[in-house]
């Protein structure tokens, strides 16, 4: 995976490697190297020196061994989780079949308010 990442990172490197000394263009919501009309010079930060390239690398692959630690400690963690433990049975018992559902009584709410007198 290593070898796949460096041809990446240095293949992006050579390809910035012209850009650089070039004015870029915003058009619209666009970018580009070629002026346009109401298009603005935009700003870009200078490359990143070799070290900083270097420090990025370590870190990186420091993270990725940490990621790898990590997961091999929660691989193993889930192996020896105990199992889930289902209450009940898992099927309908055999037997008495399930009576019908009922119809509801009928309910009326009654005030306790006196009625007044005629």
């Amino acid at each position: 995976m290593l070898p796949t990442r460096l041809l990446i990172a240095t293949t992006l490197l050579a390809a910035c490697g012209g850009a650089l000394g070039q004015q870029v263009y915003r058009c619209g919501s666009s970018y580009g190297t070629k002026p346009c009309a109401g298009g603005v010079v935009v700003e870009t930060p200078p490359p990143a020196s070799q070290a900083d390239v270097a420090q990025a690398r370590d870190a990186t692959r420091a993270d990725e061994r940490r990621a790898a630690q990590l997961e091999k400690a929660r691989l193993a963690q889930e192996k020896n989780a105990p199992k889930a433990i289902v209450l009940g049975p898992a099927t309908k018992p055999e037997g008495k079949p399930t009576p019908p559902l009922r119809k509801p009584e009928e309910f009326k709410a009654v005030s306790g308010a006196k009625k007044p007198k005629k």
